[in-house]
């Protein structure tokens, strides 16, 4: 493991800590002002309301990372972001209006598709900003959010707290983190945009989208089971303790993945296959140890009495620690496993591996909540991740220990054939 490795962890911890501080807090803020039943629903309705935005702009968004490296460095990186862009906005103005007709008859909900929006936009801008490697550009994106949300929750939940205010402040606080990620993209230096650029990217990206959906069988599946064969009360604090691990535990995780992702695809695309490999695992161990003591940190302080206040009254530390392990196993994998999947245009072993784990989740956490199982359906949400995690590494363990020329060779043909995708 190099010290410089170590150093761009630490670069990106630092930039990220403010925007993962703010929203922790706000995370406790708002589990503060509703009760344990009504955050279950909260944190559902994001999850849900997130499934459907994955599916909307997952398409432009994961088609992001691998390609930028290579049309960047075919001198054609203007114009490539000029032609995410311009299919984003398609996609946002389509939303918008189908959103707003629905609401007219009475079939939708006008937040939810502003949330639809503003969290698709913002990822896949910030996913710009991510593929050049501009670390501070993306903190100050993050932050602006995290400000944003807090200020908004604040507001809202001032006085009787309510579902509704939490999700938009949730919702305003995404538009103005894609308004600074668009302002720190430099519109001026745009091209006009081709959209023949994105034909081939765009297959690839839908490619990997299937497995974020298929993913959300876990995520999402087992809060509706949890809802269906358990309580809101039981929802509320599976949630909590989910949502806490994922701006904890997670954060480590997605630093590793904003660093080391981005320099390994850019290490593939100039033939360093070896270099890739080896960066996501320094990056993955990196984030590892962090992670855990963050994991460990928060269950202690709860049990010294210092927490217990602010962690409220949905805070379990047996659920925090199961489902902390469930985020690890997940976030490894993202980190070390699903970069291969990409390099080698292999993305559908992803949806194969989660559509399993999905599958084998959401049967045993109904079986444990019918048979009444204590920590049941969190043993069952852990072991939906171990078994995605288990089913897309021996799928791929060929191309992962794979050093020799001929995966240079792939890499790069991979590079031509996808052009114009995280």
């Amino acid at each position: 493991m190099k010290i410089t490795s170590l150093w761009k962890f630490v670069e990106a911890v630092v930039i990220r800590i403010v925007p993962g501080l703010l929203n922790i807090v706000t995370l406790l803020y708002i589990g503060s002002h509703l009760e344990t039943a009504q955050y279950g629903i909260f944190s559902s309705t994001i999850a849900t309301v997130l499934f459907i935005s994955t599916l909307v702009f997952g398409t432009a968004t994961y088609s992001i990372m691998p390609v930028s490296a290579k049309m960047h460095a075919a001198a054609l990186g203007r114009e490539y972001v000029s032609s995410i862009l311009a299919a984003l906005a398609i996609v946002a103005l389509f939303v918008i209006l189908a959103g707003s007709a629905l609401a007219w008859f009475g079939f939708g909900n006008v937040v939810a598709a502003t949330i639809i929006v503003s969290f698709g936009l913002h990822t896949a801008l910030q996913e710009v900003l991510r593929s050049q490697l501009r670390l501070w550009a993306y903190g100050w994106s993050a932050i602006g959010q995290a400000v944003a949300y807090q200020a908004g929750a604040v507001v809202l939940l001032a006085g009787d707290a309510k579902v509704g205010s939490a999700l938009t402040a949730f919702s305003l606080s995404y538009f103005a983190g894609a308004l600074i990620s668009f302002a720190l993209l430099g519109p001026m230096n745009l091209r006009r945009p081709r959209l023949s650029y994105l034909g081939g990217s765009l297959a690839t990206g839908w490619a990997f989208v299937l497995s974020n959906l298929a993913e959300s069988g876990v995520f999402v599946g087992i809060r509706y089971i949890i809802l269906l064969f358990g309580s809101q009360a039981l929802l509320g604090v599976f949630s909590f303790c989910v949502d806490l691990s994922q701006r904890s535990v997670g954060f480590f995780m997605n630093a590793a993945s904003f660093v080391f992702v981005p320099r390994a695809f850019l290490n593939a695309a100039n033939g360093e296959v070896r270099a890739f490999r080896r960066g996501l695992f320094e990056g993955a161990t990196i984030a590892l140890i962090f992670a855990v003591a963050s994991a460990v940190g928060i269950i202690g302080l709860f049990f010294s009495g210092y927490a217990s206040g602010w962690l409220g009254r949905s805070f379990h530390p047996a659920v925090f620690a199961i489902v902390s392990c469930a985020v690890l196993v997940n976030r490894t994998k993202k980190v070390v496993i699903d970069p291969f999947a990409l390099r080698s245009n292999n993305a559908r072993t992803l949806t194969y591996s989660y559509a399993a784990g999905a599958l084998a989740c959401c049967c045993l956490a109904a079986l444990s909540l019918w048979w009444r199982l204590p920590l049941g359906s969190e043993m069952a949400f852990l072991s939906g991740y171990a078994i995605a995690a288990a089913c897309s590494f021996f799928s791929l363990r060929g191309v992962i220990a794979d050093n020799g020329p001929d995966a240079t060779q792939r890499t790069l043909f991979y590079g031509r054939s996808d052009a114009g995708n995280e």
